[in-house]
């Protein structure tokens, strides 16, 4: 029996292949986060630039990003083995800086709080500060366990997703540059509060047909911080030290351009409750695996070239 004749007897089967091929177009050109980081001094990832942001699948390298927050930083930890930070090494990890994460290899509390090798250790660091303890024997009773930002970023101009991890260095200027965002909404939230009270006391001598409705006064500082736009850049606050994440140029966007980010907030939520959002963990993976396969792909090249050099020696 032809294909044809089989969709014309079989309607059914017919819907249902059309609704399975879509179903794997829509799964194709579901738009991913990537995950992008800030090369260190210490890197040993081939083809990463250091003190540059870079897309991990794809090794584009950026000097700076004009980026929006979709959603409130989280706060998360991980923990390695002393002296090696590679995926094999890390033993424990957090993504909500409450419990271990059940995916951590070793973990070493069932409450991030009380973890012998997380914030505790600052008490003792803090007496040994108190003490006179200086340099080397002073940053090892850091915690080993160390919090880390992770942020769900977009690019302003492109509307690109990325997810992004604030860490080490960056952690303090990433924190102290957060008091900006809070002024500008400090003050979005009482621009609110005062068009509310014009509107209510409006309303006190308005017919009832004529009476304006109250704006919804934001609670969460997720319900404004996307829309807010400010830049990533890096800087060495030493000659030779660590580069270090620094914000600059914050500004709230006009309307008409922060509504096409709740657009994006909106299909990303969409996408999460169906499950069809590329985790954190997804990505990071993705962009491990790409790493591999590009480092394996430069390896298999050379010996070829070899050969290509020498057959091109031979005269016929």
């Amino acid at each position: 029996m032809s294909e044809a004749l089989t969709e014309v007897n079989n309607p059914q089967d017919a819907l249902a292949r059309v609704a399975k091929q879509q179903s794997a177009l829509s799964r194709l050109f579901q738009l991913k986060p990537a995950t992008m980081e800030l090369v260190s001094k210490s890197t040993q990832q081939e083809g990463a630039q250091p003190g540059k942001f870079r897309v991990t699948s794809t090794n584009e390298h950026f000097d700076e990003i004009r980026a929006v927050l979709l959603f409130n930083p989280v706060e998360q930890r991980e923990l390695y083995e002393k002296g090696t930070y590679s995926k094999d090494a890390k033993m424990c990890f957090s993504l909500d800086n409450f419990q271990p994460h059940v995916a951590a290899k070793d973990p070493k509390a069932m409450y991030c709080e009380v973890c012998p090798f997380g914030d505790v250790n600052w008490n003792k660091y803090r007496e040994a500060k108190k003490r006179g303890v200086k340099g080397l024997e002073l940053s090892q009773l850091t915690p080993p366990c160390r919090k880390y930002w992770h942020l769900f970023i977009a690019e302003r101009n492109t509307k690109m997703p990325y997810y992004f991890n604030v860490k080490g260095t960056s952690v303090s200027p990433f924190e102290n540059s957060m008091q900006n965002i809070a002024r500008i909404m400090h003050g979005m939230v009482n621009n609110i509060n005062l068009e509310n009270r014009q509107i209510a006391e409006y309303n006190k001598t308005a017919a009832d047909d004529q009476k304006k409705p109250l704006l919804t006064a934001p609670t969460d500082p997720g319900d404004l911080i996307w829309q807010i736009s400010f830049t990533m850049f890096v800087q060495q606050l030493e000659k030779g030290g660590q580069y270090t994440l620094a914000l600059k140029d914050f500004a709230v966007m006009k309307p008409e351009d922060y509504a096409e980010f709740g657009t994006i907030i909106d299909s990303i939520k969409a996408a999460r409750s169906a499950k069809r959002l590329q985790s954190q963990q997804e990505s990071e993976a993705e962009g491990e695996a790409t790493a591999a396969q590009n480092v394996e792909a430069t390896t298999t090249e050379e010996p070829v070239s070899e050969v290509e050099k020498k057959n091109a020696q031979i005269v016929i």
